[in-house]
């Protein structure tokens, strides 16, 4: 080891508390970085396997093509793997669920992973090995209530769905849905081409994800048939290389023109790819941002204890330059020092970081658990490259900060340096300050003002230490005031507890009051309300509307406004909520009851604004419907008739539109309405809005409107025609222990002769949402303390170092006079000078910052701008609070010195 490095370890070993906090900041830094990446990596891991459990491990897939598609798509190079599953067809089954006649038989490839690649998760026995053999879904017995056993031989008519001679598949429920009339009709397909198959049920697997709710058929898994795979429809999935270029793939293949087909959007999103470009573009942004603050927090910490290290070692440089050492040989020392305190810093960061984050995830891997609602564990995923990523950003870090003195430092001539006179810049004109400083401190206050006048560099090194710290801190509150907005407004949870929706024959033996009283018996319900609710739909004048829903809805064919139609549709719910609940809203908006209980004149309390996700933007906005208080919407029901059904409509030999009603029990039987009598009218007014919504109003379903009414004035709101519509009562419950109550009133409701089927805990499936918000409070927060520490160091090693470097000034002005309560209001000076200069220029640079993270979290989530003003404000007091601590901790150990000791130390 040459003589600059052994000299350079000497410094290290002597200035202790500035080489530790060094290192402390090198720590941070490297954690920060470290715990960051390595977050990103288990996430990602964690969603990616919990994707793949749920959806399967495919990229893209091809429904009802040929065998001679699946080769196509397995011979592409850029392909790296396929599996497909015959479609053998579809067989009548004794089906409790009218929807769901069908047993529908899917043979997976054994050979190419089928059974691997789609998520097919056993419940009991064993896959099926070869074509006579059958698994069959848990729910054909839940719901379907057909029981079959392990060991049971079934014979299936297995065949095609077809409708006018057309090929129906599983996409095609049995009863379509008539936009028109607003009803369900059967589609009066037939089964053919049946041919019997024979098969062994071998085991019994959770429902599939790949079966969708309104598919028509129970799906039940066999091994494909190799020998006549060319003979059936293939349903084909594949895995690229790339999963960015499966769109592209997919396009170029021409699936996308003529067949049915599917991307496995999560999989995708979870591998790097996203069909909305906003939401990555959100994520990264932000992303970006945060390595920005950290590395911006690191920089300056660092940068700052080098800068003062070599400020202070420049008289050390000067000596060294005046026996020969050469500039080189200087900046060497001072990457030297650099090197040996980052291979203690940055090691001992990384395992900060690591250990910081395992033990996080630790704490709070319950939380994922019920989010993904999967067997999956949260576990901790190190990956080499985020390691050598944090290392890498933390050294270069380092070097870049002790780089930048040491140019500067050897540029000192020899004897400036010993001198130490290249700091201080006297000019021949006298140097004026302020009078207000000299009247609040005296003397010692136009001391500070001069010496900080005089001495601009020492003190800017502090000025900017408080500057990146005021930076930093309000930065990362508005980073997590942003973030926190976003979880919420996105995942809107409701206020509600559980539901109890009552039957309008069990209802009808309880009055509404009483039964809420029933419910109110249990010891942990706070409190609640009965509601009857029903969808809403009917049309609103644009005069009424503003011009973003105008905008949303509009038909965008018109080229001229004057042409549009003057009223819109509109659509949402229709409350009305027991009259004490109805009152404390009056209360509540200082409005008048006598207005809302006439029957006459009946007026409601409209609901506005909510937060839904736009996917022509490609983000979550925050909707108004309404201008202003006032609205009349034309409401409008469709009327029934008992017996009947709504079926279809047809135009007579008149011309005139009429609608047909059909007899449930003989399809002969067949009733025609004319239309304009086969729904009636009402009118809906309101002459308050309000945006705050009641704790019995769902926000998780986003809709245009709610209009809410007393529950007294509902046959003077809905025609009598449409009272029939308002069968059931919902009761809606707040309890400070969900699932006590629950559990307690489901055995109150049998003992009153209630049916408890309809009492739901909604309050558990809203902890999902609550644990995402949770989770991005504990990480938001964690950031918020982590770039707290770097900033409190970085302020602590600044202003303590420079007390330390002013030692001698401090001994000139005790030997001329200077009591230790001058010492205080010349320091007390300095710490305003500090902390006004530094919250003059970091609040605004932190104002500018924050739009920026505003701006990247508006690309998927639209939101207004607003200043975290709590942070400015524990900012500002924080500045002055540590400055004023620090000065106090440094000067308390000047205070030690021996004035004339310290006069003659020449080791500054």
């Amino acid at each position: 080891m040459n003589v600059f490095n052994k000299v350079t370890l000497e410094s290290l070993k002597k200035n202790r508390t500035r080489t530790i906090v060094t290192i402390i900041g090198i720590m941070l830094s490297a954690a920060m970085i470290c715990a960051s990446t390595t977050l990103v990596s288990s996430m990602q891991n964690f969603v990616l396997r919990c994707a793949i459990h749920i959806d399967g491990d495919w990229y893209g897939a091809v429904y009802d093509a040929a065998y001679k598609d699946y080769e196509d798509i397995r011979n592409s190079d850029r392909v790296s793997s396929t599996a497909y599953a015959q479609v053998l067809g579809y067989a009548k089954i004794d089906s409790a669920n009218e929807r769901k006649p069908y047993l529908y038989v899917l043979g997976g490839d054994v050979a190419s992973g089928y059974f691997k690649t789609m998520p097919v998760h056993l419940i009991l026995g064993t896959l099926p090995k070869d074509s006579t053999e059958i698994i069959l879904p848990e729910h054909l017995t839940s719901n379907g209530k057909v029981n079959y056993k392990l060991g049971d031989t079934v014979t299936l008519d297995v065949g095609d769905r077809t409708l006018d001679g057309r090929r129906l598949g599983q996409d095609t429920p049995v009863y379509t849905y008539d936009s028109e009339t607003q009803v369900e009709i059967m589609s009066g397909e037939r089964l053919e081409n049946t041919e019997p198959r024979t098969y062994t049920v071998v085991g019994i697997y959770e429902r599939p994800t790949f079966e969708d709710y309104s598919a028509p058929g129970y799906t039940a898994l066999t091994a494909a048939d190799t020998k006549s795979a060319d003979q059936s429809p293939i349903h084909c999935y594949f895995k690229l290389h790339k999963p960015a270029g499966v769109y592209d793939f997919m396009k170029e293949m021409g699936y996308t023109q003529e067949y049915r087909y599917a991307y496995n959007t999560k999989v995708l999103l979870y591998s790097g790819t996203a069909p909305f470009d906003s939401f990555l573009t959100a994520f990264y942004s932000l992303a970006a941002i945060i390595i920005a603050l950290i590395v911006f927090g690191s920089v300056s910490l660092i940068y700052n204890a080098f800068s003062i290290s070599v400020s202070e070692r420049t008289r050390q440089f000067g000596l060294l330059s005046s026996v020969g050492a050469t500039r080189k040989q200087l900046r060497r020392m001072v990457l030297f020092e650099a090197l040996a305190v980052s291979i203690v810093g940055i090691p001992l960061g990384i395992l900060v970081g690591i250990g910081g984050i395992g033990i996080t995830l630790l704490l709070i891997g319950d939380k994922f658990f019920s989010i993904v609602r999967v067997d999956i564990p949260m576990r901790l995923c190190v990956s080499w490259q985020a390691v050598v990523i944090a290392a890498v950003i933390a050294l270069v870090t380092v070097l870049i900060s002790a780089w930048i003195p040491s140019k500067r430092a050897t540029r000192v001539s020899a004897v400036e340096a010993i001198r130490q006179s290249m700091d201080i810049k006297v000019s021949g004109r006298p140097v004026r300050t302020s009078k207000l400083a000299y009247k609040l401190f005296g003397l010692p206050g136009v001391l500070a003002g001069k010496h900080y006048k005089r001495n601009r560099k020492k003190y800017r090194t502090t000025v900017v230490s408080l500057f990146m710290s005021i930076v930093l801190f309000v930065s990362a509150a508005a980073f997590t005031d942003y973030m926190m907005e976003s979880a919420e407004g996105g995942l809107a949870s409701d206020q509600f507890d559980l539901i109890y929706a009552a039957e309008s024959d069990a209802s009808s033996a309880m009055t509404p009051d009483a039964l809420l009283e029933l419910l109110f018996s249990e010891q942990n319900v706070t409190g609640g309300t009965y509601t009857k609710k029903q969808f809403l739909q009917g049309d609103i004048s644009r005069e009424y509307v503003t011009a973003m829903f105008a905008d949303r809805f509009a038909d965008f064919g018109m080229e001229r406004e004057d042409a549009a139609p003057k009223n819109l549709s509109i659509s949402g719910y229709l409350y009305f909520v027991a009259d004490a609940e109805f009152n404390r809203l009056l209360e509540k908006y200082n409005l008048k009851e006598a207005d809302y209980y006439d029957r006459d004149n009946p007026l409601g309390i409209a609901l506005d604004r909510n937060i839904e996700l736009d996917r022509r933007l490609e983000k979550y906005v925050t909707l108004d419907t309404l201008k202003g208080d006032g609205c009349v919407i034309e409401g409008l029901y469709y009327v029934e008739i008992d017996g009947y059904y709504r079926k279809d409509s047809r135009i007579d030999e008149n011309g005139n539109k009429v609608v047909l009603y059909q007899n449930r029990d003989n399809e002969n039987d067949i009733i025609e309405l004319p239309y304009e009598e086969s729904f009636a009218k009402y009118t809906l007014r309101s002459e308050k809005t309000i945006e705050e919504a009641p704790f019995f109003v769902s926000r998780s379903t986003p809709v245009a409107i709610n209009m809410i009414y007393p529950y007294s004035m509902l046959e003077s709101v809905v025609p009598e025609a449409a009272l029939n519509q308002f069968r059931n009562t919902e009761y809606f419950l707040t309890s400070s222990n969900h699932t006590a109550s629950f559990e307690n009133l489901a055995p109150v409701l049998t003992e009153n002769g209630l049916s408890s089927r309809q009492l739901f805990d909604y309050a558990a499936n809203a902890e999902t949402n609550r644990n995402v918000v949770t989770i991005v409070r504990v990480f938001a927060y964690g950031f918020i303390v982590l770039i707290s520490l770097i900033a409190a160091a970085n302020v602590f090693n600044t202003i303590s170092t420079n007390i330390s470097l002013r030692r001698r000034e401090f001994a000139m002005l005790k030997s001329v006079g200077m009591t230790q309560k001058g010492f205080r209001r010349m320091m007390n000076c300095e710490c305003l000078l500090y902390g006004s200069k530094a919250l003059l220029l970091g609040l605004p640079v932190s104002c500018g910052i924050t739009y920026l993270i505003y701006r990247a979290v508006t690309t998927a989530y639209e939101t207004f701008f607003h200043l975290p003003w709590a942070a400015i404000g524990i900012a500002v007091l924080s500045v002055f609070l540590v400055v004023f601590a620090t000065m106090i901790y440094a000067m308390r150990k000047a205070k030690k010195d021996n004035p004339i000791d310290a006069l003659k130390n020449e080791n500054l």
